[in-house]
């Protein structure tokens, strides 16, 4: 039995052995096919070496054959062009006086206006009842036809001749008279508004006579203290019309700042239990009016108090911040969630006030940080027990250094005495709320008190200038603009939501079950339609984004950012904005007393008007004027600073005023927004970042090294060696010190898609008598020197002999910068509108004749006014009528210039093929069959040149005969679009390369490429020409092109990776060598950033190569094939969602009827403190519900899905399928109840996800190519690579990187046999996440500033002055419109229902 169990045994164990090795043998033939693929199949590295270079060399000796590369260089060098040094420092001393010139003239101008003013003010000859004429900007022109047919003016309108003015961006204005524009919530009737636009009428006369004096004025004014602003040339206000005119110039940064000192403001909010319903509103209300008030010299912080006083933003504790933009946003925010609680505690709270406030304690004023200059407290409660007198000694008294504002909200009387108690005794203001209409104006009381001291002097008008600033009609119009963004988002898919329950309803869709696809409902909601593969979508957003980049080019070509809203007619209304600075004066009241009329109670019952004299100094106004940034960037031109060099202007604050990296406008704010309307006026508008006028130089300027996020380099900044503090560039720039310095810093291009790296050299000079500061910045190398060439004009015309300029412009096409100045005429009213080029050739045609003469564009300082003359009246106006028409000024240097370059240039003629045939010489028959071969076979379509004077010229390779014109199209060719010459992204990678591979073209395609129509897309190759004299004196003196079909590159590359080295076409033998037309060898052309110029598959252009193969994508920098390069966005906009009820179980029943009938005649009632702030103060949902005039058909009530859709398309909705009635399809038994009741789909998919944008910081690693890693003694050699162990089996991915010669491209082959799991490397920025600690220091970092150099903030005099307020509620008059304009609305909306 033994023996049996044991050999049973072991036949068993035998058994399993022998099956084991069948397994193995069975899996052996698979494993040793792995094995021979990893290990006997290697990379084709020879191959990928041979495909480089002959593509390279291929596509070089075609380009430069198209491009006239050598005869162009040739024609630089022989018409005598040399190069000379850049000196910088003389360079930005020279433009630094240029601008402080024109800036004196905007000083002076001021200066008459603000002279002429007090003046006028002083005239008592007028009755009181006389009547005043002017022109009311907003009641001009408007006709309405009668019964016969006639056109007649409304009632209470004015006919005024309008011209059209391309100086006033094309607004039609009267240059002979000012308009008055009156907001709506002053009353344009009352006796002391009227006096004033009474006199300040005198003011057209001085208006006139500065533009005469100084062509370059722009818009001048005068915002009166009683609300009114007067402004020239008269124009017509913009207005819609049903939106509200919320523009009030006592708001406007040019008023507040010239108006009153800086000042350091705390704003004490009572939150106590009795702060409840209407109250809180108020106090809310007034508190979001005072923070509109301050600017970025002024510092605030806001305390909530009730029984302890704490700070409305915790991160703020304990220190005043900075009124800019991003943090009086965060102010606002913070006060929308204000709870009421407790018993009021005012004695903590006064007591934290002036403990903050007090420079000997204060943490805070001893660091030196705040305005040291005025000082307020601003107390918002609806009463206190009593006046806290001891409070106020112990800290305040006797030198009164705080001023107390009081607010009392509500409308008891009663509690008056002890508010009204603390502001006199403290040299400021009180006033009595009771109404949300009035807040704004009861607000605004405190101006002139703050400007007391400043007025009682008299003799000191200073003359402030303004931050950067967009010219737009209120500052709350960026975040109502976003609101107007989500409505139109929420109302495009609540009309695909209605859309969908009616093909439900009449079952019209593609198939029955695909309602149950939640993921193609969604696709439908989103975009209109169900079948949209993930390409679809990125075709239709990258259409869209091309048509905003398209409309965006035609608008910053003709004017840069150019938006007047507030002055009708402008061309670019609503597309753009104009940024600005502007200089103004205070206007002061000349006379000390004042006859003011009071009640005196005689007796118990009796009370009797009494007049009496008081001592007062009153602010009658501010007077200004605007300066485009334009204007100052044409006494900088660009073409003295050469190619990468570029300008920039920095205030005390250490603010830029311009930057070619301010990027203002939220770019992406339409990207989910289709645009359906052909009519552009309907587009949605571009929005305002939130802090896009208080962005730093050191958020700009980007040094090049691998710290964190806000660690920029210290030389930049303020730290330096040792404890200098003054040699460093942004504390000289603030200082207003020259400087010269030099910096690594990192620049991104394209969308913040490409980086270059590199050394450049900054230099900066005072702008005198502002307090900015100019420099500029040019790149090492290259930039230090510049190409000279000219055509001298007036040797040109003396020799008969010589040709005529305007020949030198015929062959091509051609166009200049459309931004720089050539030639101008100072007043071109009158004249026809013209392109650049016909005005360039206008006068090219006048220099020729004998009595041309320059006139140069260099400013001169204004004269010294007159000792024994007022100074308004010192000159008189130097240009009469007849003269204007030929007034005008040139650039005498960049004229010639461009002249020279167009002479070199001129090689593109229209010989056609067949006539170079027929030359006998044999050049001449190469280069035609060159030419033939390269259009047909190549696909080149355009060849063209951009030089340093900003000509471009082109010729459409596609022409076949002389003479022959391409097929007419809407569309402007792709030369007419990207026409800025050195400003244009390929002109400057086309230089920046040339330091790496001197005969290299620079490739490109567009990002959006693979979504395009691939017949459409276009390779552009470009080459930079230098001129040099050595080795080390170098210059660009322009850059030469092609554009090429993408299908005829793409199948040439294709052609040659297909092909062996050793055989001559694909045969047999070539299929089993390694070949890009081999299944496992993927094949791709990357640029220089990492982008696919060509691959097999069309959807892979213009795609970054980390999205498709991320895992390669890191080993080629791991190889040190790529750099990768951190770059932070300090100027990014982040949306938060925002927290929506649920919308849930909303059924049409008769409470939900009356709800919102309630809902629409609140809206109408309120309609003006809506569009004011209270909008935010409640539920976003609740806001949106109300109505808003014309937009009442566009934006109906989403709550209700049985509303029938509006149709907003132009012709019929080819979305939806007709109706077949032979359709006999079987849907669900459930499906007509689903449609009948409403329970699907859900009423919840037809809301969007609201956001609201906030200012952040995003990251993004973008990649540079390294060239010389590619390189081993001075020839490119192939890098070879392996990914190892990145499958489960053990496999690897070889791959193979050459560089492919003369371009910035390199050809990389990768194996696909191992399928390794790759991540996804993208270049998306995306947001920098901060912990809350973080957050804070970012928002309390405090960068060195310097304060303004004048602080008027006491006089020994001012106690005299006895009015300190009283009862403040809504005048009759003021009452009376407020309810007619209601009434008016509401009967508006009325008559739109019906």
């Amino acid at each position: 039995m033994r023996h049996k169990v044991r050999w049973w045994f072991s036949l068993t164990y035998l058994q399993h052995r022998t099956a084991v090795a069948l397994i193995l043998l069975t899996m052996f033939p698979a494993m040793l096919a792995v094995y021979a693929q990893e290990n006997d199949i290697h990379m084709p590295h020879q191959e990928v070496e041979h495909w480089a270079k002959k593509i390279g060399n291929h596509i070089y000796h075609l380009s430069n054959t198209f491009t006239y590369y050598k005869d162009i260089k040739k024609n630089f060098v022989d018409g005598d062009a040399t190069i000379s040094e850049n000196d910088g420092l003389t360079l930005v001393k020279e433009m630094a006086e240029d601008v402080s010139n024109m800036m004196k003239f905007k000083v002076e101008a001021v200066k008459r206006i603000m002279n002429v003013a007090e003046e006028a003010a002083l005239d008592k000859e007028h009755k009181q009842d006389e009547e005043v004429e002017y022109y009311n900007a907003k009641r001009l022109n408007e006709v309405y036809t009668d019964r016969n047919n006639q056109e007649r003016l409304l009632e209470g309108y004015r006919e005024l001749t309008l011209i059209p003015n391309s100086h006033f961006d094309g607004i039609p204005v009267n240059e002979n008279v000012s308009s008055v524009h009156v907001p709506t919530n002053v009353y344009d009737k009352a006796p002391d508004v009227m006096d004033a636009i009474r006199w300040s009428g005198r003011l057209d006369r001085t208006f006139k006579s500065n533009y005469e004096l100084d062509h370059t004025l722009s818009w001048q004014y005068f915002g009166s203290s009683a609300g009114f602003l007067r402004q020239y040339p008269a124009s017509q206000w913009v207005l819609d019309e049903k939106d509200p005119d919320l523009y009030d110039a006592r708001l406007r940064s040019w008023y507040i700042e010239a108006a009153n000192s800086p000042k350091d403001m705390i704003i004490l909010l009572d939150v106590s239990g009795s702060m409840t319903g209407l109250r809180r509103e108020i106090a809310k209300h007034v508190v979001l009016n005072i923070l509109e008030t301050l600017n970025e010299n002024d510092f605030v912080n806001v305390f909530n108090f009730s029984a302890n006083a704490t700070e409305l933003v915790p991160c703020f504790n304990d220190t005043l911040v900075q009124a800019n933009l991003e943090n009086i946003g965060v102010f606002k925010k913070a006060l929308s969630s204000v709870e009421t609680m407790e018993i009021a505690n005012f004695t903590k709270a006064l007591t934290k006030a002036f403990e903050l406030l007090q420079r000997k304690n204060s943490k805070y004023n001893k660091s030196g940080q705040g305005s040291q200059c005025n000082q307020a407290i601003m107390l918002v409660t609806d009463g206190a027990p009593y006046n806290f007198e001891e409070i106020f000694s112990k800290y305040n008294w006797p030198h009164l250094q705080v001023r107390m504002f009081t607010y009392l909200i509500g409308r008891e009387e009663t509690k008056k005495r002890d508010l009204k108690w603390m502001a006199c005794a403290n040299k400021g203001y009180f006033v009595h709320v009771t109404t949300l209409a009035e807040v704004r104006e009861q607000v605004l009381k405190y101006i002139p008190v703050m400007a007391r001291p400043m007025v009682m002097y008299q003799n000191n008008h200073p003359h402030i200038w303004t931050g950067v600033y967009a010219d737009i009609a209120d500052p709350k119009q960026t975040d109502w603009l976003w609101e107007l963004r989500e409505r139109k988002r929420q109302m495009d898919r609540t009309n695909n939501y209605r859309n969908l329950k009616k093909r439900v309803e009449n079952r019209q869709l593609p198939n029955d079950y695909i309602i149950r696809d939640s993921e193609k409902i969604e696709k439908f909601l989103e975009y209109g339609e169900f079948v949209l593969t993930p390409r679809d979508v990125a075709r239709m957003k990258a259409k869209h984004n091309r048509e905003a980049r398209t409309d965006y080019h035609r608008k910053y070509r003709k004017d840069r950012w150019t938006l007047m809203i507030g002055r009708r007619g402008a061309p670019g209304l609503r597309e753009g904005y104009r940024l600005m600075t502007s200089v103004s004066v205070p206007v002061f009241d000349r006379k000390k007393t004042s006859n003011i009329t009071e009640r005196v109670l005689v007796n118990e019952a009796v009370w009797k008007k009494k007049k009496r004299e008081v001592r007062t100094a009153n602010l009658l106004g501010v007077a200004g004027t605007d300066v485009p940034i334009r204007e100052i960037e044409k006494l900088v031109p660009p073409y003295k600073l050469g190619v990468n060099g570029y300008s920039f202007m920095v205030n005390k604050n250490g603010y830029i005023l311009y930057h070619p990296d301010l990027r203002p406008v939220h770019e992406e704010a339409n990207a989910e927004v289709l645009r359906k309307s052909r009519d552009k006026r309907k587009w949605f508008q571009d929005i305002l970042k939130p802090n896009y006028n208080s962005v730093d130089f050191a958020e700009v300027e980007l040094i090049d090294h691998d710290s964190g996020p806000r660690t920029n380099n210290s030389d930049l900044l303020e730290l330096t060696k040792g404890r200098d503090y003054n040699t460093k560039l942004r504390r000289d720039l603030i200082d207003q010190r020259e400087n010269e310095s030099n910096f690594s810093v990192k620049i991104h291009m394209d969308n913040m898609k490409r980086v270059v790296t590199r050394q450049q050299r900054y230099f900066t000079q005072k702008v005198k008598g502002t307090p900015f500061s100019l420099g500029i910045a040019m790149p090492m190398g290259y930039g230090k020197y510049k190409v000279q060439g000219q055509v001298e004009l007036s040797r040109a015309i003396q020799d008969p002999r010589g040709v005529k300029v305007t020949e030198y412009f015929t062959s091509g096409n051609w166009s200049i910068h459309p931004e720089w100045v050539y030639c101008e005429y100072k007043y071109d009213q009158n004249r026809p509108e013209m392109t650049p080029e016909e005005l360039m050739m206008d006068f090219l045609t006048r220099a020729q004749e004998p009595r041309w003469k320059w006139r140069s564009t260099r400013t001169r300082a204004p004269p010294e006014p007159s000792m024994s003359k007022p100074q308004y009246s010192s000159w008189k106006p130097g240009v009469v009528e007849s003269e204007r028409k030929d007034s005008y000024y040139c650039d005498k240097e960049l004229v010639q210039s461009m002249v020279f370059d167009a002479r070199a240039t001129n090689v593109y003629n229209e010989r056609t093929i067949e006539d170079k045939i027929s030359d006998e010489h044999p050049m001449e028959m190469y280069l035609a069959l060159i030419f033939s071969s390269g259009r047909q076979n190549f696909g080149m379509t355009t060849a063209f040149v951009a030089t340093r004077s900003g000509l471009t010229r082109w010729v459409d390779l596609t022409k076949l005969k002389p003479g022959e014109s391409p097929e007419p199209s809407d569309e402007p060719h792709i030369m007419q679009i990207h026409n800025r010459a050195i400003d244009e992204v390929w002109y400057k990678r086309a230089v920046d390369y040339y330091e790496e591979d001197p005969d290299a073209y620079v490739y490109s395609v567009p990002f959006d490429a693979a979504v395009q129509n691939p017949e459409e897309v276009l390779v552009t190759a470009t080459r930079a020409i230098f001129i040099e004299e050595n080795r080390h004196r170098k210059a660009p003196a322009a850059v030469v092109g092609v554009t090429i079909k993408h299908q005829k590159f793409v199948e040439y590359f294709m052609n040659e990776t297909y092909k062996c080295p050793s055989y001559p076409s694909r045969d047999s033998s070539c299929k089993n060598a390694k070949t890009c037309e081999s299944d496992y060898l993927d094949c791709y052309l990357l640029d220089d950033n990492g982008f696919i110029i060509a691959s097999e598959k069309n959807e892979h252009t213009g795609k970054f190569f980390g999205t498709l193969e991320g895992t390669i994508m890191e080993s080629l920098v791991q190889s040190e094939v790529y750099r990768k390069v951190k770059i932070y966005d300090y100027q990014a906009v982040c949306l938060d969602s925002r927290n929506e009820p649920s919308p849930a179980s909303i059924l049409m029943t008769p409470i939900q009827v009356l709800k919102w009938t309630t809902n629409w005649i609140m809206s109408n009632i309120f309609w003006v403190l809506v569009k004011t702030h209270l909008y935010t103060l409640w539920d976003p949902n609740e806001a949106w519900a109300y109505t808003h005039g014309a937009r009442e058909d566009a934006y109906q009530d989403i709550s209700n899905p049985h509303m029938e859709p509006v149709d907003y398309k132009e012709g019929p909705d080819e979305t939806t399928p007709p109706t077949d009635p032979e359709d006999d399809r079987q849907y669900p038994d459930d499906y007509e109840h689903q449609a009948e009741d409403g329970d699907f789909p859900s009423l919840e998919l037809a809301y969007i996800n609201k956001t609201h944008p906030r200012p952040c910081d995003k990251e993004v690693n973008l990649y540079k190519l390294q060239n010389h890693k590619l390189q081993t003694d001075g020839n490119y050699k192939p890098v070879k690579g392996k990914l190892s162990n990145c499958h489960p089996n053990g496999c690897g991915r070889h791959f193979s990187v050459q560089k492919v010669v003369s371009t910035n491209l390199i050809l990389v082959a990768v194996n696909n046999l191992c399928s390794c799991e790759s991540r996804k490397v993208d270049i998306e920025p995306v947001e920098v996440e901060y912990n809350e600690t973080m957050l804070c220091n970012r928002l309390l970092l405090h960068h060195y500033r310097k304060r303004p150099s004048e602080c008027f903030n006491y006089h020994p005099e001012e106690h005299e002055i006895k009015q300190c307020g009283g009862a403040g509620s809504l005048i009759l008059p003021s009452v009376t419109m407020l309810s007619l304009l209601v009434v008016a609305h509401v009967c508006s909306n009325l008559k739109l229902y019906s």
